[in-house]
């Protein structure tokens, strides 16, 4: 029987803030058209993480399957190699956090309306096969994309969408600097592998690009988040307030220092922590202030 610590520690807890960042920003970008339903806002947020936890068990058990984590990598996973849980049991769980979040997704379907559907399946479909099998979308170079798109933009959309069953191009455009930051986790863990992934026979951008363009795309995800924010601001498309984010410039800057300066694994490991650590705070302190500035100042 496994334990809830053991679940708990197998959906990778620290990489989760991935889910509801976007979850959060979606919803306080809703309450300048709407008054706030805290029981869509939950469900969406439980459904956004259980799609996460069984994206990352999923992909735990597909690495796992073709030798991508091995013992003593430096990749996530990690239930499996402590002999936790048995490859069947990571996959079979991940499997049921998929269901959760599909049946939350019909609740919400029911209570609001068929975007769902069309934000829902694609994600599931994307969160299975991000690993699963020869056409795995995180080893034919489109893992990057395949992110950016779901936690990115799909996540904020729908969470906007649950509270005022509406939609509006303009949402992609101000989802753009989460989507670059989320991209920028999935590149800065392929920086890292940059050398080890073709022995796997793993594609990824980071590899077509070579170690030089794989710096420069570093560099444009992690720029281009505040460059985006800061044009979005001049064109009324989020309030001043929203530019609380550059707050966290300096981690961006330290993050890109480390990958400038080196290709050691355990080095880049580091860049990797503190990107994650600015996709939570540059989302928190963006939600924060658009918040400040559609509440009160709108």
């Amino acid at each position: 029987m496994l334990s809830p610590k053991t679940i708990f520690r197998s959906t990778r807890p620290f990489s989760l803030t991935a889910s509801i960042i976007p979850i959060l920003f979606g919803t306080i970008l809703a309450i300048e058209k709407t008054s706030l339903s805290w029981g869509m806002f939950v469900a969406t947020l439980v459904g956004a993480l259980c799609m996460q936890c069984g994206t990352n068990l999923v992909n735990d058990y597909f690495d796992y399957v073709k030798g991508a984590d091995q013992p003593g990598s430096l990749s996530p996973s990690g239930v499996i190699d402590r002999k936790e849980m048995t490859p069947r049991q990571v996959y079979i769980t991940g499997l049921v956090f998929f269901l959760i979040a599909t049946i939350i997704g019909i609740v919400l379907y029911v209570q609001t309306g068929p975007v769902i559907l069309y934000i829902g399946i694609p994600a599931l479909l994307i969160g299975y096969f991000y690993t699963a099998s020869r056409f795995a979308l995180a080893y034919n170079g489109l893992g990057e994309l395949a992110s950016g798109t779901t936690l990115g933009v799909l996540a904020i959309i729908g969470a906007y969408y649950v509270q005022t069953a509406t939609v509006s191009g303009e949402l992609i455009l101000v989802s753009l600097p989460n989507a670059f930051l989320i991209m920028a986790i999935l590149h800065a863990n392929n920086l890292r592998d940059i050398d080890t992934d073709p022995l796997i026979h793993k594609i990824t951008i980071a590899g077509l690009l070579g170690k030089t363009g794989a710096r420069v795309e570093y560099y444009v995800l992690m720029f281009g988040a505040y460059l985006i924010l800061a044009l979005l601001v001049i064109f009324h498309a989020l309030p001043l307030w929203s530019l609380l984010a550059f707050l966290t410039f300096p981690i961006a800057y330290k993050a890109v220092a480390i990958a400038t300066k080196t290709w050691d694994p355990a080095e880049l490991n580091k860049a990797l922590g503190l990107t994650a650590m600015l996709h939570l705070s540059f989302g928190l302190l963006l939600s924060i202030g658009t918040w400040i500035g559609l509440y009160f100042f709108s």
